[in-house]
């Protein structure tokens, strides 16, 4: 797994304010899925890497992060890229992507692996990823994830 240093940005602030996953694991293993089910379980990953991201974040004791929707359709769009490349980079101006939301402190990891557990285990890893992932200003991720070639793509936008 690859990893590359997160990046931080701090702004001020403005404006306002294991069930289910044994069962998935039992049908995949199975091969009960139909392809439909594999279809509407396509956002999967990208809960993984989030529900790792939070108990890493709970182990010590910071409260989990919200999943921000609109702005992991940028993340995702900025893996497809990465993948594409096949180089990590980060957003050029991540200030720009952050406009709008409720922010003070941003901060970004890339990375690539052969699963989303190992992505994470990296970024845990990574003193400065780690430090994204702990950061208790952050309340928000944005997960974007992309398989290609066997190769997981993996970006993820904190900020708070």
């Amino acid at each position: 797994m690859e990893a590359r240093v997160s990046q931080v940005l701090v702004r001020n602030r403005r404006g306002g304010a294991a069930v289910a996953l044994l069962l998935s694991l039992v049908l995949l293993s199975s091969g009960i899925w139909t392809d439909h089910a594999r279809a509407a379980g396509a956002k999967k990953p990208r809960k993984e890497m989030l529900s790792l991201t939070n108990d890493a974040r709970s182990d010590h004791r910071k409260s989990g992060l919200a999943l921000d929707a609109q702005l992991s359709r940028y993340a995702s769009k900025h893996s497809r890229a990465m993948a594409r490349k096949g180089t990590l980079f980060h957003t050029a101006d991540l200030a720009s992507k952050l406009k709008g939301l409720d922010w003070s402190m941003g901060g970004e990891n890339v990375g690539v692996g052969s699963s989303v557990e190992d992505v994470q285990a990296a970024f845990m890893a990574s003193k400065d990823h780690r430090r994204n992932i702990l950061q208790k200003a952050y309340d928000h991720a944005a997960i974007g994830i992309v398989e290609s070639a066997g190769v997981i793509w993996v970006t993820v936008i904190f900020y708070g």
